[in-house]
Order: structure tokens, then sequence, then C-alpha cells
């Protein structure tokens, strides 16, 4: 079994991907970033007086986002103590739902797994969910592994 496990190196990403890897025991495993590049893109907002960010810091600001998501890889790796042999690390650029799906069927995985804040339906709507949206337009199946809170 080839799992592709999403990480954003958050806490819940991490709880996720131990727990995903503890029920599946896949024998492959590949840990996704998506990192969102777009926030570094000169979108002209500045109007009239030109850019908002200059060429270069657009470009440092996208290498420090891509830097991020190697380190979240990382993260996530050394907390599942798998060596660079062990498991593969894809880092996309682009919306996370999309990504996420985009790799599962690239990569031929057979099954995805994401953490979930336990959100409500209400805060879902406002914000958004990216494991709802892989849910609902994934074509592999899905493991949403929702966060335990804390009993304290």
């Amino acid at each position: 079994m080839h799992a592709l496990i999403a990480t954003d190196g958050s806490e819940i990403a991490l709880e996720a991907a131990r727990r995903g890897v503890a029920v599946l025991r896949p024998d492959r495993v590949t840990l996704l970033t998506v990192a969102d590049t777009s926030i570094a893109e000169d979108s002209g907002a500045g109007g009239i007086e030109g850019g908002l960010l200059s060429p270069e810091e657009s470009a440092r600001a996208r290498t420090a986002i891509l830097d991020e998501g190697d380190r979240e890889l990382e993260a996530t790796a050394a907390e599942l103590g798998l060596g660079p042999t062990q498991v593969a690390r894809e880092l996309v650029e682009g919306p996370a739902g999309l990504m996420i799906c985009k790799a599962a069927t690239d990569l031929a995985a057979d099954v995805v797994v994401v953490g979930s804040h336990g959100y409500g339906l209400l805060k879902r709507m406002a914000i958004g969910s990216v494991s709802e949206y892989v849910v609902h337009h994934c074509d592999v199946p899905v493991l949403v592994v929702r966060h335990r809170q804390d009993a304290s």
C-alpha cells in the first residue's frame, strides 16, 4: 500500500501522519507539502506606484516559503522515524486541496492521509477546509485523522 501523507508541519498534521502510519502500516510512504507561493507573486496591486514587491523581494519570499516546506517535510519524516530511503518527499506549489488530489493521482497513491482541526460546520464554511475539499474531490480513498483535543 502506498500512502500519501499531506503535511504542513503543524502538530495536527504530525499527529495525522503518526496515526495514519500506525493504522495503515503502508509499504510505501510519500510525504507531501503544498507551498502557497501566491503571496510571493507580485500582483501589481500597487497601482501606478508599481508592484508591492520588487522582483528580488518576490524571489526571496518564494524561496523562504519553499525552504519552510522542506523543513515541514523533514520534521514529519523525523517524527515518523523514517529515513531518506524509507519515504519519498514531494513539495509542490498551489492551492492545498487541489494539489493534494492531483498528487494522489499522479503518484498512484492507494490512500491519502490528512489531518483535520475538527471545526464545526460554520467555521468550516467561513474559512474552508482542506480535508473536506480532499474528501470530496480526491479520486482515491482518504483517511481524515481528526485532531485529539487535550483532556486538560
